[in-house]
């Protein structure tokens, strides 16, 4: 014979599993949306500094471990060094504790060694007082050499008459 009982169970128990995927899918999808909102918003910022006053990118690394190609946002004024609360840390044993300052002065970038041990270099000549850097030029602090990347001016395009 037909169990009206055992029927409604069994319905509301495959409704309730069904329910709790529904809502386990659910979370995901919040997670997820939470989680690619965050990061767009975190990496906006960046993006707009780095466009704003230019980079360093990691020419050679020498033992320091650093990856080819890193780079590092600039500010305006930049303290590069071995300390960690530098603008810039590397972690080379040939650099002091704060080695160099990169400054942007009138638009162009200045640089300055802090009386370091081991000097800085722009494009091989050592910097004595201030040295003026400009796109594309090498700087080498200790082991490191970081070339300067400046931020393109952003073209105004106008629409091809057709």
């Amino acid at each position: 014979m037909f169990d009206l009982a055992d029927l409604s169970l069994g319905v509301i128990i495959l409704l309730l599993r069904v329910a709790v995927v529904f809502l386990l899918y659910l979370f995901l999808w919040q997670v997820l949306r939470v989680v690619t909102h965050d990061l767009r918003g975190s990496a906006t910022p960046a993006m707009e500094r780095a466009n704003q006053y230019g980079q360093l990118i990691v020419v050679s690394s020498g033992q320091t471990g650093l990856p080819v190609g890193k780079t590092f946002l600039l500010n305006p004024v930049n303290i590069i060094g071995r300390s960690l609360e530098n603008d810039i840390a590397l972690n080379d044993t040939f650099l002091s504790s704060q080695h160099t300052r990169l400054e942007l002065r009138n638009g162009e970038w200045v640089v300055e060694d802090m009386n370091s041990t081991n000097g800085t270099f722009v494009n091989g000549f050592e910097v004595r007082g201030t040295t003026t850097m400009r796109d594309g030029d090498v700087i080498r602090l200790g082991r490191i050499e970081l070339k300067l990347v400046e931020p393109r001016e952003r073209e105004h395009h106008s629409p091809n008459p057709a």
